[in-house]
């Protein structure tokens, strides 16, 4: 493989995060790449070797720059004194807003990359080093405090709350939501006696919720019966691969049809997106807003899997798409209702966890299931041992 220095890739790495900030992974390919880079896609090759190569080299000059970026926080956080959890908390919402601020392109590629990677196997190998330093990463931060959960339960909260970060980021509401959550992680998951945080989280909970209801709140589009039928379509492959596979092309040979037919209910590609967009709303609310005791127990897990993919997969729309922004805060308040009731489902006597609490769990928990990278398959093969040591921690504080 031919050796490449830092000052020739990066110029392509930078070119390559801003493609696919602009239009999802279909921009990390030869042909466009080489057009924003104003060369073309053989000198491209002979340069960088071929697709699956430059893709991978890629990713690996991302993770470094992303290594450069967490090394200088871990340097900040073992200097700033001694650490407990309320400083931890804080430290983490402060890194967070700083992902989502000044290196949002990254951080947009990253979660890409998460929500890609079951369908692109040639990001597997590349991307599970770069999950693997954060990983680390937030096990040495958290290492003082002596909690070996910790470090897992942050980067699998930080995975998730990323995506909202760059959607909802701007939002006052969202970023006291997200630095009460982190309060509740990395100190006492369930609410402490004389605890304030529950009413603080009530204000902010409904004044997220406003946005649906204000001048830019979400409008579904009015869809015909076929219309909707196709949508379901649409938002399976959405939740499959992304935002950006959804093309004419593909959605027609989902659906049977021909192309020039599909074309004629959904004209241009935004169509497509916002009747696939509006059918997974549409079964996100149906599994928000129904009584919790409606669910089965024995598809919980599989359903938490698409459930998980859907809000990710929205959230990272909405970060291009302002008219999904009041939809993907709603999405984003409204984590952990459901969770709570099976939480208290679960438990014997007076049960601890309140909305809060459950919030704070539901969101680790879907940030755990993006980064197995699961879409399908046995419920078993999902790692929910993170949720369940915070549930046994918080059950033997009581």
């Amino acid at each position: 493989m031919t050796t490449r220095t830092d000052a020739e890739i990066r110029p392509v790495l930078h070119a390559a995060m801003a493609l696919v900030a602009a239009g999802g992974l279909k921009g990390l390919s030869l042909r466009p790449l080489a057009e924003r880079m104003g060369t073309t896609v053989s000198a491209l090759s002979h340069r960088f070797g071929l697709k699956d190569e430059l893709i991978a080299a890629l990713i690996d000059a991302a993770r470094d720059e992303d290594d450069e970026f967490l090394d200088g926080w871990l340097a900040r956080i073992r200097v700033v004194g001694p650490l407990d959890g309320a400083l931890l908390a804080d430290l983490t919402d402060a890194i967070l807003a700083d992902m989502v601020g000044p290196h949002a392109t990254r951080t947009l590629f990253y979660c890409e990359l998460l929500l890609g990677a079951p369908s692109r196997p040639e990001i597997a190998a590349p991307l599970a080093a770069w999950r693997a330093r954060r990983l680390a990463f937030w096990r040495a931060a958290a290492e003082p405090l002596d909690r070996p959960e910790l470090g897992g339960v942050l980067h699998a909260f930080s995975t998730d709350e990323a995506a909202h970060g760059l959607a909802l980021g701007d939002l006052a509401a969202y970023r006291w939501l997200r630095r009460l959550a982190l309060h509740r992680l990395c100190g006492a998951v369930v609410p402490l006696p004389g605890s304030s945080d529950l009413r603080q989280f009530a204000v902010f909970h409904d004044m997220l919720g406003e946005l649906m209801q204000g001048p830019d709140g979400y409008r579904p589009p009015q869809l015909s019966e076929q219309q909707a039928a196709m949508a379901g379509h649409i938002s399976k492959l959405i939740i499959a691969e992304g935002v950006d596979a959804v093309t004419h092309r593909a959605i027609a040979a989902r659906v049977g049809v021909a192309s020039s037919t599909l074309a004629y209910h959904f004209p241009r590609q935004e169509d497509l997106l916002k009747a696939g967009l509006e059918d997974i709303i549409v079964r996100m609310h149906g599994r928000v807003y129904r009584p919790a005791h409606s669910y089965s127990t024995a598809d919980e897990d599989l359903s938490s899997v698409e459930i998980s993919r859907a809000t990710f997969a929205l959230t990272l729309a909405a970060a291009r798409m302002p008219s999904l922004k009041a939809c993907a805060a709603d999405t984003r308040r409204r984590r952990g209702e459901n969770l709570l009731f099976i939480l208290n489902r679960q438990v014997v006597g007076e049960s601890p966890f309140d909305l809060l609490s459950a919030q704070a769990l539901s969101i680790t928990g879907i940030g755990q299931i993006i980064l197995d990278g699961l879409l399908e398959g046995a419920p078993d093969t999902i790692d929910f041992s993170l949720i369940d040591q915070l549930r046994a921690i918080a059950l033997g504080a009581r």
